[in-house]
């Protein structure tokens, strides 16, 4: 996979963990990593830790993003949704680890057709874990495996064609 830009939008335990994935597997550059997240502390804790860039701003977080993370709370996530529609580059696969929100929604409510929808367990938070994930009809063969190689940095990775198996 080549070098993507990516950029998480929430950088909270999740996250951090995927951020700490990509760096360990080599799967990302520190300096191709962006994180936004409202809390100006914890953006400054990410850069000295591990070189990446910190934004509080979504959408100058996303505005050059190969693929975008969305890693809030589901309670910000309609906000979230809000203020980045029609913002994310054409081309960008989004990737979503939020509990319960639909491919269909974030697709509607980002005006962005290329959503994958992951369902990470706790272990992923040191590599341990389990992701199953699906992937909307207009998500290319190349995106499926870069979402593929992002989501074997928190374990181990199983696609399904069918979205309802991340709700069991």
């Amino acid at each position: 996979m080549n070098k993507p830009k990516i950029a998480f939008i929430g950088s909270g335990a999740m996250a951090g963990a995927m951020i700490v994935g990509l760096l360990r597997e080599k799967l990302a550059k520190p300096e191709n990593l962006f994180a936004s997240d409202p809390r100006v502390d914890r953006g400054e804790e990410l850069h000295a830790e591990y070189g990446i860039h910190p934004f509080t701003d979504n959408v100058a977080a996303v505005a050059n993003a190969d693929v975008v993370v969305l890693s809030v709370k589901p309670q910000r996530l309609r906000a979230v949704l809000e203020g980045l529609k029609g913002r994310i580059p054409e081309n960008a696969l989004v990737l979503s680890i939020i509990a319960g929100a639909t491919i269909e929604k974030i697709s509607e409510e980002l005006d962005h057709p290329i959503v994958v929808r992951t369902m990470p367990n706790t272990p992923a938070r040191i590599g341990e874990g389990i992701t199953v994930w699906a992937a909307s009809d207009m998500v290319s063969a190349e995106q499926k495996e870069q979402a593929r190689q992002i989501l074997s940095a928190l374990g181990e990775e199983v696609f399904v064609e069918d979205e309802g198996y991340l709700d069991m």
